[in-house]
């Protein structure tokens, strides 16, 4: 997971610095990261494990949980990064440009414009990470695949009946993230250390040239799954079936996506409420960080003992999708808290709803945005957990049922559905709210 966490920070400067030096690739990588990151990760596993088999047949299985256990990781730090070029005030990028040469705007500008946002995301990447390591330890497509780790120890101790054990394991992964927060994750987001000199102008090398190294990575990787993937090319009853599944998982969209939208604004809401009250007064920053970082990390499937035992139906559906979704929302938007001028807001004896509208908001439009768009991304990802759950009826919920069956074409066709709805989202809203966002800066 660290050597991971390594390589999810190189490229999200990589991508977010093309995509900020260049409309086009910022037009292309845009809906592309935006659909990955809300893709479940069940959408990632066929192809993954398809393709890792046939390049590494001793180890194909492990090194695609070691991919999956990536892409659900990687996401949120890429757009918080592209955030923070985004809406890097312009009289920097001036002067700049006007006392630096290339070579030391991109590592003494650049680079540390995007630390902040990357200390704040990364307890929640490496917490989510956790939360996934269940699907990506114990795949079902038909049949199992089970890899050793935690995550298969706690899926067949409660496959067994051996509670003990299975809350044992859970109780040691989140035991384990609060020490990793209290000694690391915390340091980090309160000092936002700078790199020495020397790694900062080499992170500035790499910000100019790495797009090429991950777009050569990107392209073997394509060749790899179409390669691989020639031998076996629907016939054409499989591309009926797949047909069908398209028509199924349209019309199970409206249930999720109102979901979504539910969740949305409630992670919103608390993002805003969690931003005033570290505001307000900052020594509350660490338990909020710390009690995010703890729900991220635990498992819808572990929570619904609980939750299930006081609600059920629609509101257990949303109740379990939250935890995936809200500590995107709450973490992107507390890192704003230093932005928020309360100078001002004290010194007019602004408060109520006009401190709300014309304080609060507006400072933290770009974290509020950024942060808006990876919950998005996470209700649909925890849709695929919560919607069986639940017992509720929906795209997660027919996802879920096509990898239990192993029926390849309906699971690709609600996967494709599912695309097709991000990038729509995408074209209309979220490009613009970056746009708006950046102007407000």
């Amino acid at each position: 997971m660290a050597a991971a966490l390594l390589v999810t920070v190189a490229l999200a400067y990589a991508i977010a610095y093309a995509m900020y030096r260049s409309r086009r690739v910022e037009s292309l990588m845009l809906p592309v990261l935006d659909v990955l990151q809300s893709v479940p990760i069940l959408g990632f596993f066929p192809v993954a494990l398809y393709v890792f088999v046939y390049v590494f047949p001793l180890a194909g299985a492990e090194v695609a949980a070691v991919f999956l256990i990536f892409t659900s990781m990687a996401w949120n730090i890429i757009f918080s990064v592209y955030q923070s070029f985004k809406t890097l005030p312009r009289e920097y990028l001036e002067m700049a440009r006007l006392y630096l040469n290339e070579r030391l705007e991109l590592g003494h500008v650049l680079v540390p414009a995007a630390l902040r946002g990357i200390y704040y995301n990364i307890p929640i990447s490496w917490a989510n990470a956790f939360f996934f390591i269940t699907a990506s330890e114990v795949i079902t497509l038909g049949t199992e695949v089970k890899l050793f780790g935690i995550g298969s120890l706690v899926v067949e101790s409660f496959d067994r009946g051996d509670y003990q054990t299975a809350y044992v394991g859970i109780a040691l992964g989140v035991l384990g993230n609060v020490a990793l927060y209290l000694t690391l994750w915390r340091r980090l987001t309160r000092e936002v250390p700078q790199p020495p000199g020397a790694v900062a102008e080499a992170l500035g090398a790499w910000l100019k040239y790495g797009w090429h190294v991950v777009a050569a990575l990107a392209a073997a990787l394509l060749f790899a799954a179409v390669y691989y993937g020639v031998g076996a090319s629907p016939s054409l009853p499989h591309l009926a079936e797949f047909l069908r599944g398209v028509a199924v998982s349209a019309a199970e969209v409206p249930l999720t996506l109102l979901r979504v939208l539910a969740v949305m604004a409630l992670s919103g809401a608390v993002g805003l409420a969690a931003l005033y009250i570290v505001v307000r007064n900052p020594s509350w920053e660490t338990a909020v960080l710390l009690a995010v970082s703890l729900l991220s990390s635990i498992p819808a499937v572990f929570l619904y003992p609980l939750l299930g035992a006081l609600v059920r139906g629609e509101a257990l559906a949303v109740l379990l999708l939250l935890p995936g979704a809200v500590v995107y929302a709450v973490l992107n938007t507390v890192a704003a808290w230093r932005d928020v001028p309360q100078d001002l807001a004290r010194a007019y004896g602004i408060g109520g709803r006009a401190y709300l509208l014309h304080i609060l908001i507006p400072a933290s439009l770009p974290y509020l945005i950024t942060g808006l768009l990876t919950t998005w991304g996470g209700a649909w990802n925890a849709s695929i957990v919560a919607e069986p759950l639940a017992g509720v009826h929906g795209l997660g919920s027919l996802m879920a049922k096509a990898a239990d069956r192993g029926d390849m074409p309906l699971l690709l066709a609600s996967v494709a559905v599912m695309t097709g709805v991000v990038v729509a989202v995408n074209k209309y809203l979220w490009k613009r709210l970056y746009e708006e966002a950046a102007r407000w800066r």
